[in-house]
Order: C-alpha cells, then sequence, then structure tokens
C-alpha cells in the first residue's frame, strides 16, 4: 500500500496491479482480463477497495475528480497494454468507472448545494427522460481554406468554434475554415434526466431533477423509468435568457458520468439489520403470520376484512415468468374497489402507497394518459421529442393506486389496458417508437355510477368502467354502506376511539415498519412455484365451476383468466410465510377470496347464478337471451307494420308477453340505440338499422 498521489497515474497503476480481495486473488488484474477477453472497455472498481488501498488517492479523487479519473483512465490503458498489447492497440480508449461511493458521497437530489460543484458524488433516483444517442465532437481537424493548413481544436462545453486565425505563419488569415469530419475525433453522447424517487418525496414539493450526460459505452445502458445510482463530476453552466442583454449571473448544475449503475434487485433501497432479518424469519415460522398481517393492513379503518386480505396478497405479489417461447406471464394482481361514498376506499389507497415499499398515488380528474403511461416532450436543448416516465412506468415492480378511476376521462382511461394486463407501456408518437416495463400491481377505486350501488342490477351497469377494463382486475369489491344499529355503533365508537385517544381499538400485531421490510424481503428471497396438491386443487375448482356451464342455456361461472388470476393469488399467500412451494392451504385461501368477489360482482341478478359474463362481457346470459327476443320481437313487428317504424308502446307491450319489465326493455333499446343496432326516426318510434 502507498500514501504517495503526487504521481496519480502512478498511483491508480499500482492499485490495479496490486490490489488483492479477501482470498488474496489479484481482483482487478482478473478483471482486465476478462475485459479483454469479452471486448470491454471500462473497469468498473469498488470505490471502497480504493480506501482501503490508499485513502489518500480516494479523498482526492473526491475532491479533484477531473485530474485522478483522468489519471485512472490512462493507469487502466497501461495495465491493458501489459496484459493484452494488441487489445490495447486496437481499442485505445479505456475507463475506470466507480460504483458503491461512500455514504458520505451520496448526495440526495433534494440537498444539492453549490459546495458539491466539482465533486465527485452519487445521485439515487429515476431516469425519467432521455434523449437520443449522438456522435460528440471532442477533437475538431479544421483546414484554411486559404493555405490548406490543419489545425486541432478540441471542443468546451459540448460547443466548438473554429480558430480565430491560420497558424501558418505565412498565411495568418481569420479564415475561412472547414471542419474536417473524416479526420475528426467523436465519442457517442447522451442526455438523461434522473430525478427523485416517489419514496423519497417530501409531502406537498415538487420532484427536483438533475441533467446527466453519458458517453462512450454509458449510452443506452437505461431508458426511462429504470432507477439508477449515478456517479460523476458535479458541473454547473450558467443560465442563458434571452431577454436579458447580459448573462446571467445564476448558474444550473448537471453532472457528467463516470458511471451509471441500474438497481437490478426490486427493493435494495430498503435497508433490512441482521437483527431484523432475524425477526422477519422468526414471524414467518409463526403458524398465524398470515392472520397477523391481514390484521396489520390499515388497523385504523374498521371492517373491510377481504379487502384487507387482498391488498396483503397484492403488496406480496405473486411469481412473474417467462416461457421457452418468449411469452411473459405476470405475477402481479390488480384490484378494483367499487363504493358508495364515506367507505374509507380513499383511505386504504393512501395507506397502500405508505405501506408498499415502492408505489405511487394518483387521483381521478388530475391524471392523464400522458401522465399515467409515457409522455413524448420536445427537448429544449436539441428541440428533439424525447420520452418521460408517467406514474405506471415510475411505480414499475410496485404498486400504483388510482383513486376516482370513473372520474378519469374515457380516452385517459383506456391508456392503462396494456399495462393492466400486459405490465407493459408503448408508445409510437413523433417518430418514436417504445416500449416501457410497468411491472406494478394497480389498485384501483370508484364510485358507483348511480351514486350509490343498486343490488337489482348487475355490477357492470353500475360500474362507470368499460368491461374491457373491469375484465382485468383479478379481484373486484363492493363496499355497500349499509345501515345496521349493531355494526353502525361498533364503526361510531371506533372512529371516536380514533379521533380522541388517537389509537386504533388494538395494536396491530407487527409494526408497519417491520411490515414494510418483511414484504421488501419477501419479494427478495422468496420465489413460491406451485406444488402439486395445490395445482390438483385449482383444477379442482376450475373444472367444477366450469362444468356448472356446459348446458346450452347456463351461465358460463369462471375463465382461464380467473385460473391465472388464483395461481398468482396462491403463490403470494405463499410468499408470505417466505415458502419455497405454495400448499393447498395456500390454495383454498386463494379459491375463498375469488369466491367471495364473485358471489358480490360475478352474480346474474335475475338467476341468482354466478355468471361471469356480468364482468367479463358486460351482460349476463340471461340478460343476452332476454336482449335476443327483444330484437326478435321489433323484427317481427317491422315485418307486420311493411318495414317501417315501430310504435315504441307496440314493442313494450309485445315484449311483457315474454316477461320483460318496461324499465328492462327501454333500458336496453337505448343502449341497442347508441351502439348503432337501433334507431329513432321520430319521437316514440324506432327501427333496425
Amino acid at each position: 500500500m502507498v500514501s504517495d498521489t503526487t504521481d496519480p497515474v502512478a498511483a491508480y497503476n499500482e492499485f490495479i496491479r496490486e490490489f488483492r480481495d479477501e482470498e488474496g486473488n489479484f481482483k482487478y488484474r482478473q478483471k482486465i482480463q476478462e475485459m479483454t477477453v469479452q471486448g470491454g472497455i471500462s473497469l468498473t472498481v469498488d470505490f471502497n477497495d480504493v480506501i482501503k488501498f490508499n485513502p489518500e488517492l480516494a479523498r482526492k479523487t473526491i475532491d479533484e475528480p477531473k485530474e485522478f479519473l483522468e489519471a485512472g483512465n490512462r493507469a487502466v490503458a497501461e495495465v491493458v497494454e501489459i496484459e493484452d498489447s494488441d487489445y490495447a492497440f486496437t481499442t485505445r480508449d479505456f475507463f475506470l468507472r466507480f460504483y458503491n461511493l461512500a455514504e458520505s458521497e451520496t448526495i440526495p437530489l433534494r440537498s444539492i448545494r453549490s459546495e458539491h460543484v466539482g465533486k465527485l458524488i452519487m445521485l439515487n433516483g429515476i431516469i425519467t427522460r432521455a434523449t437520443v444517442v449522438k456522435p460528440l465532437l471532442v477533437e475538431g481537424f479544421f483546414q484554411c481554406l486559404n493555405c490548406n493548413e490543419i489545425m486541432i481544436k478540441a471542443q468546451e462545453e459540448r460547443r466548438y468554434n473554429p480558430p480565430h486565425h491560420c497558424e501558418n505563419p505565412g498565411c495568418g488569415r481569420a479564415g475561412p475554415f472547414k471542419l474536417l469530419i473524416e479526420e475528426s475525433k467523436f465519442i457517442d453522447w447522451q442526455k438523461v434526466t434522473i430525478q427523485e424517487r416517489p419514496e423519497d418525496l417530501p409531502p406537498g414539493q415538487m420532484p427536483r431533477s438533475v441533467t446527466v450526460m453519458l458517453t462512450n459505452d454509458l449510452v443506452d445502458t437505461v431508458r426511462p423509468g429504470d432507477r439508477v445510482s449515478v456517479i460523476g463530476v458535479l458541473r454547473s453552466a450558467p443560465d442563458f435568457s434571452q431577454k436579458s442583454s447580459g448573462k446571467l449571473a445564476t448558474f444550473h448544475v448537471a453532472m457528467d458520468a463516470n458511471n451509471i449503475v441500474p438497481e437490478e434487485q426490486e427493493f435494495d433501497t430498503i435497508e433490512i439489520t441482521e437483527e431484523e432479518e432475524a425477526k422477519i424469519l422468526e414471524l414467518s415460522r409463526d403458524p398465524w403470520i398470515h392472520t397477523k398481517i391481514f390484521e396489520s393492513i390499515a388497523p385504523s379503518i374498521y371492517g373491510n376484512e377481504e379487502i384487507k386480505k387482498s391488498i396483503a396478497l397484492l403488496l406480496f405479489g405473486g411469481i412473474p415468468k417467462v416461457l421457452p417461447d418468449g411469452l411473459k406471464i405476470r405475477g402481479e394482481s390488480n384490484m378494483l374497489m367499487i363504493g358508495d361514498p364515506g367507505t374509507a376506499k380513499s383511505q386504504i389507497l393512501r395507506y397502500v402507497a405508505t405501506l408498499a415499499p415502492r408505489a405511487l398515488y394518483t387521483s381521478g380528474k388530475g391524471t392523464s394518459a400522458a401522465g399515467l403511461t409515457v409522455a413524448v416532450l420536445r427537448d429544449s436543448d436539441t428541440g428533439e421529442f424525447t420520452l418521460e416516465a408517467g406514474a405506471l412506468v415510475l411505480a414499475d415492480r410496485g404498486i400504483c393506486c388510482i383513486d376516482e378511476i370513473d372520474k378519469m376521462r374515457k380516452e385517459d382511461r383506456s391508456s392503462i389496458h396494456e399495462a393492466l394486463e400486459q405490465r407493459t407501456v408503448s408508445v409510437a408518437k413523433a417518430g418514436i417508437v417504445a416500449t416501457l416495463n410497468a411491472r406494478c400491481s394497480i389498485i384501483a377505486a370508484a364510485n358507483p355510477k348511480f351514486g350509490r350501488y343498486i343490488t337489482s342490477r348487475s355490477a357492470a351497469e353500475n360500474i362507470n368502467l368499460p368491461v374491457t377494463i373491469l375484465s382485468r382486475f383479478d379481484l373486484i369489491w363492493i363496499v355497500r354502506d349499509e345501515p345496521k344499529t349493531e355494526s353502525d355503533q361498533i364503526k361510531a365508537q371506533h372512529i371516536l376511539r380514533l379521533h380522541t385517544a388517537g389509537v386504533a381499538e388494538k395494536e396491530p400485531p407487527i409494526d408497519k415498519d417491520l411490515l414494510r421490510k418483511y414484504i421488501s424481503y419477501a419479494k427478495l428471497n422468496s420465489h413460491p412455484r406451485l406444488g402439486e396438491e395445490a395445482a390438483k386443487r385449482l383444477e379442482e375448482f376450475y373444472l367444477e365451476m366450469r362444468k356448472a356451464g356446459e348446458a346450452s342455456d347456463s351461465p358460463i361461472a369462471i375463465t382461464a383468466r380467473q385460473l391465472e388470476s388464483l395461481i398468482r393469488l396462491t403463490e403470494s399467500h405463499a410468499r408470505m410465510a417466505l415458502r419455497n412451494e405454495a400448499s393447498i392451504e395456500d390454495a383454498e385461501a386463494a379459491i375463498s377470496l375469488l369466491k367471495e368477489s364473485l358471489r358480490q360482482v360475478g352474480i346474474d341478478p335475475e338467476t341468482g347464478k354466478i355468471d361471469i359474463d356480468v364482468v367479463m362481457v358486460g351482460t349476463s346470459s340471461s340478460t343476452r337471451s332476454k336482449i335476443e327476443t327483444l330484437m326478435d320481437i321489433i323484427s317481427e313487428l317491422e315485418a307486420e307494420n311493411q318495414n317501417k317504424a315501430v310504435p315504441m308502446e307496440k314493442i313494450i307491450e309485445k315484449a311483457a308477453e315474454f316477461g320483460m319489465k318496461r324499465d328492462f326493455v327501454e333500458r336496453n333499446i337505448e343502449r341497442m340505440r347508441q351502439d348503432g343496432m337501433l334507431f329513432q326516426p321520430r319521437a316514440g318510434f324506432i327501427k333496425k338499422t
């Protein structure tokens, strides 16, 4: 180990050649050998190793990064030349890239100050925007058009100017000069924007962002929505204002990246100590772990046990799969709450947004399609279009809570179709065609179409959402506000206790902070697969439910989409106990939850039977049969009336003979008129199109 840093190239050269790991191996010499075999140009170095080997070198690299990073690059080139001179000759440019900077050098985006300018620091955040990769001129060859003298000039601050005058003593003119593109040196360049992570954002604050310049092999390694750690040198540049006559005295900051490291793991931002890990493992062995987790979800909200169970399963999530043919099956589940006003739907969503290790909350009218998915914006510097990630992309591998989903505009709401099932967000605008990951569970809440839920009508009629969106939710819950003296009294006492004592009736079995870490630990370390008994039980349930719909006039109770939901919920239930295999107990828990959800929303109000078409199609099989009869009645009356429009009263009178009520006939004729199947040539008359 040396402490001399007067020659930084020699100091880094010695570090690369002499540093040994705990097993006594030459760590970075081996890395250089691997790098030359793989055709790489960057040596990635754990900054903690530099601190261990030469603390003075590490300190000066932080304080004087420009000089010492260039020295590190030259040192890498020297060692590569020793290891493989042919490769060094053909490649020429090599880079020393750091990761894992000390905690003191990891600066929150909100805490960047002038003292950090010119220092090597690390920032953590989300990539929200990225430009296309462009060639950046670093060394320009200029030719004087008078005497053909060739001069070399380097660019400064991404701008270049031709020489002021010809360097040929016999010429000395001020131009004109021509840039020789072929002889000049270019490198790859890309600009990205890194923004604060949602969980780090203080309430009521706008997220801060910093522009980061990527060069050489760092370009195109990240895309919007990725969570990253960026190590680089913070620099300042003047703010330019076209309105002012001179230059402004204020400057903005940007970063020249030395390295950018995507966060591969889902929740590595949450630190779990050994003591907490021991608590988590002890909890997982508790036979009542599932009950304890359910009771720890939103303890200050009274009742809603089934919803709390569903939320717990969504927080843990199933296992995503990639099949041999490349087909991807999602592991995340979706949940929808439809409830009367004042049933704590928004409170539940707010709680989930604070409990989930990674979550975003958004609400109704304040949400647009671009804000949810991805926006295409024009870059202020280059004038080109770039992508900016929306809420679903930023919540990747987490949970997105959408409140008042029924209040969103129809065209905005339709943008989540793809994210609900495929877990991606695609964009094709302004010449940009891209697909971004949106691997998040979606929990949405909405009010019934008529203000309160009407039990005599089907779920699809009560919910102001298209069936194409409804069918993509694994679990749908109806939260009704029905006056009942006994339950009302308990609820009133619970609310009054919260307002007076400030605590729930009983403490949650698992502390919120520990539960958050438990979820994080489970998602990182538990990947259960479906056991034989569990798979057999799910198969039996599926076939049993399907068998009920074999008769020609029977409703279809369940489809393959619900079977996949059951598999996800079963895996989630097993993950709660950190098991590696889902048992029959997990399958029974998932079946019980899905049955209850189907009982609430999949019931045909007329027959009382479970009919999945109520959710999947929007009309039950019995209703469809009546609508077909109604169309036959209209056709028959038209034929009797010499193919002319039929009076509405006559249709209602004829339909009554088949047991159809006036309200049913009027409602369905209006719906078919809106769909273009019927039209109204004049008031009170109906005709088929």
